[in-house]
């Protein structure tokens, strides 16, 4: 598992940042990634490639943790597991190559384009990691998601030029979320 402790203190483990992805805190932790990764993998290889699906997966693990890892530093007995940052980087991916993917989200019972719900889950990442206590890792699913869009930037870049809008709205949200959540009206609305 990804244990700061163990990262940044004697033991020096970094390896960790990238295994905790090989590790789930339940089944149902596991599921939910696995499915995940299932239905947006399942075509999403397809396009980019094997090669470059993998990559993008795994360093959107290694990403994501150490994402969570920085955020974390000053607190050694910080624990995380799950491929969540992997899984969010090959959405973040998917949502930069197909911004219209039609996507649905429990209990809406209408489509919504996979940009619109890339940037509030950004957005909902950000004040997840401002406001804490809720076990899950915001932090590597920001890292593993911006790994994503980082990645289909490098591998296509004239494919990202092509959607830069969608790029800059995810972008903005990140950045508008950082903004608010600094002056205080999250913990308001908290």
């Amino acid at each position: 598992m990804m244990d700061v402790g163990s990262i940044l203190g004697t033991r020096g483990q970094w390896w960790r940042l990238l295994t905790s992805g090989l590790v789930h805190a339940d089944y149902p932790h596991l599921i939910v990634n696995m499915l995940s990764l299932f239905f947006f993998g399942a075509w999403f290889e397809h396009i980019v490639s094997s090669w470059r699906f993998g990559m993008i997966y795994g360093l959107g693990i290694l990403i994501g943790s150490f994402a969570s890892l920085v955020v974390h530093r000053r607190d050694p007995n910080y624990l995380a597991v799950g491929a969540s940052g992997g899984v969010c980087a090959v959405v973040g991916a998917a949502t930069i190559v197909y911004p219209q993917l039609p996507m649905m989200i429990f209990p809406v019972p209408i489509p919504i384009p996979a940009w619109i719900i890339g940037s509030l889950f950004i957005a909902y990442s950000v004040m997840g990691s401002r406001w804490g206590g809720d076990n899950i890792g915001h932090e590597a699913h920001l890292g593993g998601t911006f790994a994503g869009i980082g990645m289909v930037v490098a591998f296509f870049p004239l494919l990202a030029l092509e959607n830069w809008l969608y790029v800059l709205v995810m972008i903005l949200a990140a950045a508008g979320s950082i903004a608010i959540s600094r002056s205080g009206l999250f913990a308001r609305l908290k």
